[in-house]
């Protein structure tokens, strides 16, 4: 008990310490086969290499140059000046006002006009210019001394109105001039102006004003600058793009500083620093495919039963193609080796082991083909029909099935893919020309190797089970020769495991070999069992019933010993010890009962009868269990006829049940009627009559 429990801490130690050394060497290989290609190469001198871009990335260089000069497009802001447009409104009421004081200066209290319109005229314009330091023109001199004081008020009016009216919007130097012409351009004169020469009321408001007012738009420094941040922030945010693909230089092309900051920002540049970002990524990465692989071990434990051989060997076939990707993905992105994992898993775990690890295997390649889409739909589709193929647990396929298959299936798919993408006809023949190429490669790679793993490991792959299956091996010749009446009873047995197992859809080739094998541990004492013994003589006529029960019960762990000292599979041996499970032969035990009963003592307790084995833990286990009893029990009955045969095969399955030795078999009450029918099918062709043949 002991041993058994340091071993299976072993085991788990082994199992851990795998899986952290597969885990390390996988973010290894990911992160140096993910980096690119690297340039010694300068600015200012030729290229000697055509280098395109391995991803897409930020164009650091062209997104700066977009920005800046986002930034020196923005237009100065200036604000209203709440000051200048009140000085504005004070200046023109303060002109208006002088002028009109002058005007009323020239004449006395009866109404007499003192100077001349042209000495008045020249007054006023002397004045405004020693006052306000405006030079008006004559003729607007002239104009604002004598017209009318009804004009001159409307005059007043009108620029008083039309200083309103600019001060309400933000004017430039260049702008205020503008806004004054189209303010005064539709006033009219008035009747008075008739045979004057004047100059129109238009004219006068346009040289007053633009004499007096002043641009009330100030240069607002803050506004301009966050707005010139904001155009450069903008452009920043939308980058410009190097997308994966683009040719960044040619061979004789000079390196420009554009080009060169590209080849930065791609990481193609020799002496680049160490990627901690991306290594960062990759163990992310890794973990996170490590644990979808983690939660589909544990919800499937009880069926990866697999020694510490078996998990290095198939470690091996999930590591070799990740690091055949390294050197494979630079030929081309679809000449990928992942089929191999596929064939192997599948042809030692099983259809859904082979698509779930190999799809894991793929998520790991994946970084170092740049996220290849064609990669994942070709490999995918491979993968699905490799692992249904090698997955089979018969000989019904053959390798050169397998190959065809695999290859037809990977061309077909990269064709699809070509026609959707619309490539042109020179990419879609290289393509379909390279899924052919990798995945018949990878397939004959995984045939090839094989035999490797059939040494390294211990599994029930079909090649290793139909060898063993060959008459020739020498435990099926020793169980020949030796106890001929027990291998009569295998092979009866194994017709019927294998007819059930096909019914039911379990392992019909396991459950086949597995039944020549399952009492390869009679051969120790051969003769203490019915089916060899001949003339009468039974040995345990002439020993206790302890003796003959620990002679019954220890076939399965001698058949264990012989089975690793041959090397068969692991399933094989878990058959043979639990081919009687835990179960108590009947005939021992009530002569046991019986003698205890003529002594007058307690009957014995069944446990101390019973086989040392353990219940079945697999369908194909179960299924020999329940062959094994059956035939032994129609032999031991004498049974001629299928009705018989039906009744006492449901007696033996019943007693299976309530003993509890198929619990963990897996099998449902529909898969033992699919059995019943399948063994009586078997027995309909034993039990017919033959024709008598005239003498």
């Amino acid at each position: 008990m002991r041993n058994n429990k340091r071993n299976q801490k072993l085991f788990k130690a082994i199992r851990i310490s795998l899986l952290i050394l597969l885990a390390a060497l996988l973010v290894t290989i990911v992160y140096f086969g993910s980096l690119p290609q690297k340039y010694n190469v300068s600015q200012g001198a030729m290229s000697d290499y055509d280098i395109t871009a391995t991803r897409s990335v930020i164009d650091s260089y062209e997104t700066e140059r977009r920005a800046l000069v986002s930034r020196t497009e923005v237009l100065p802001i200036y604000v209203i000046s709440d000051e200048v447009t009140k000085q504005n409104k004070v200046n023109v009421e303060e002109f208006f006002n002088y002028c009109e004081g002058l005007r009323k200066n020239n004449v006395d209290e009866f109404g007499t006009v003192l100077k001349t319109k042209q000495e008045m005229a020249n007054l006023l314009r002397t004045a405004i210019n020693e006052s306000y330091g405006i030079e008006l023109s004559p003729a607007v001199a002239y104009t604002l001394a004598n017209i009318s004081f009804v004009d001159f008020s409307n005059v007043q009016g009108y620029a008083i109105s039309i200083t309103d009216i600019l001060s309400m919007s933000s004017l430039d130097a260049q702008q205020l001039p503008i806004e004054i012409n189209n303010n005064t351009s539709e006033i009219k004169d008035s009747e008075t102006y008739k045979n004057m020469s004047y100059v129109s009321n238009a004219e006068l408001l346009r040289s007053v004003l633009n004499a007096i007012l002043k641009p009330n738009a100030v240069y607002d420094s803050e506004a301009t600058e966050a707005a010139k941040e904001a155009a450069y922030n903008a452009a920043i945010s939308e980058p410009a793009m190097i997308q994966k693909g683009t040719r960044i230089v040619s061979i004789g092309e000079t390196i420009t500083p554009h080009i060169y900051r590209q080849l930065e920002d791609l990481d193609l540049l020799s002496g680049s620093r160490f990627d901690l970002k991306l290594l960062i990524g990759i163990v992310v990465y890794i973990f996170i495919i490590f644990s979808v692989g983690a939660f589909y071990l544990v919800r499937h434990e009880s069926r990866f039963t697999l020694d510490s051989k078996t998990m290095i060997s198939l470690t091996i076939a999930f590591v070799v193609p990740v690091i055949c990707s390294i050197y494979l993905t630079q030929m081309s992105p679809l000449f990928s080796a992942i089929v191999f994992t596929s064939v192997i898993f599948a042809t030692y775990l099983g259809i859904q082991s082979g698509i779930i690890f190999s799809s894991l295997a793929l998520l790991v390649i994946l970084p170092m083909s740049g996220f290849n889409t064609e990669l994942v739909f070709v490999s995918i589709v491979a993968i699905f029909i490799s692992s249904v193929i090698a997955g089979q647990r018969s000989h019904r396929y053959n390798f050169a099935v397998l190959i065809i298959f695999t290859c037809l299936s990977a061309v077909i798919a990269s064709f699809g893919y070509s026609l959707v993408t619309q490539a042109s006809k020179t990419d879609t023949f290289n393509s379909m020309l390279w899924a052919g190429i990798g995945t018949g490669s990878s397939v004959v790679a995984a045939i090839g190797c094989q035999p490797i793993f059939e040494l390294i490991s211990n599994t029930a792959s079909p090649m290793r089970l139909l060898d063993l299956a060959q008459q020739s091996n020498p435990l099926m010749k020793r169980l020949f020769l030796e106890a001929p009446g027990t291998y009569q009873h295998s092979i009866m047995v194994a017709n019927l495991a294998d007819s059930a197992a096909d019914a039911i859809g379990a392992n019909a080739l396991l459950a086949k070999v597995g039944s020549y094998y399952h009492d390869i541990g009679k051969l120790e004492r051969p003769q203490y069992f019915t089916e060899n013994q001949a003339d009468g003589v039974n040995p345990h006529d002439s020993l206790s019933v302890q003796e003959s029960i620990e002679i019954i019960t220890s076939h399965p762990s001698d058949g264990l010993k012989l089975a690793k000292k041959a090397f068969l599979p692991m399933p094989i041996q878990s058959i043979i010890l639990e081919h009687h499970g835990t179960t108590c032969p009947g005939y021992f035990y009530q002569k046991a009962k019986k003698e205890a009963e003529d002594q007058g003592l307690p009957p014995p307790a069944k446990e101390e009868f019973s086989y040392k084995g353990t219940v079945p833990s697999t369908k194909e286990s179960a299924i020999i269990m329940i062959a094994d009893s059956c035939e032994a029990a129609i032999r031991s009955k004498g049974i001629h006829t299928v009705q018989e045969a039906e009744v006492l095969f449901r007696k033996i399955i019943k007693q299976k049940i309530e003993e509890d030795q198929l619990v963990r078999s897996g099998l449902s009450f529909h898969d033992l009627e699919l059995m019943i029918s399948a063994f009586l099918q078997v027995y309909a062709g034993f039990f017919h009559e033959r024709v008598e043949y005239p003498e």
